[in-house]
């Protein structure tokens, strides 16, 4: 049986791990070598066997790679606004200092698509985040992404 998880389902993945790793490197120069940096490892052929996936799997993980592109870059290019929006959906115990540099990255890739992506339904992105963060995040993160991305798209149809 041939598997595949969505090549969007990938990029926006690797959008967040393209983020994350932008965000936590220091002495990165730009967000474009990262991203690069991501694309590689997608590509490396060693890749399954790095990750415990059987070398026989059938299971393919191949980003949409212009998709991730333009994750990256419209995340990237509206941070501020973006980090604006996710602030105003924050409780008293979580601000933007604290958050986890995952869950933001998350959170950022996240509002981006319900943003700037509007012929993706709305739906369908948050229970994507969703189910990144159920494979990336603490359990009590996962509950949290979902109800940040819900409250916002609820925000933007109003």
């Amino acid at each position: 049986m041939n598997q595949q998880i969505s090549t969007k389902s990938i990029a926006r993945i690797a959008a967040i791990q393209t983020l994350y790793q932008f965000a936590s490197s220091k002495n990165t120069p730009d967000i474009n070598s990262v991203a690069l940096k991501i694309k590689e490892f997608y590509k490396d052929i060693n890749f399954k066997s790095d990750h415990d996936i059987d070398q026989k799997s059938k299971l393919k993980l191949k980003p949409s790679y212009s998709y991730l592109d333009e994750l990256v870059k419209y995340t990237h290019d509206n941070l501020l606004e973006i980090d604006k929006a996710i602030s105003q959906f924050l409780t008293k115990s979580w601000t933007m200092a604290n958050l986890p540099m995952l869950l933001h990255a998350v959170l950022r890739v996240g509002i981006c698509e319900l943003t700037y992506f509007p012929e993706t339904p709305k739906k369908v992105i948050i229970n994507e985040y969703t189910d990144i963060a159920n494979e990336m995040l603490d359990e009590n993160e996962i509950g949290f992404v979902n109800s940040i991305l819900h409250n916002y798209a609820q925000s933007r149809q109003e």
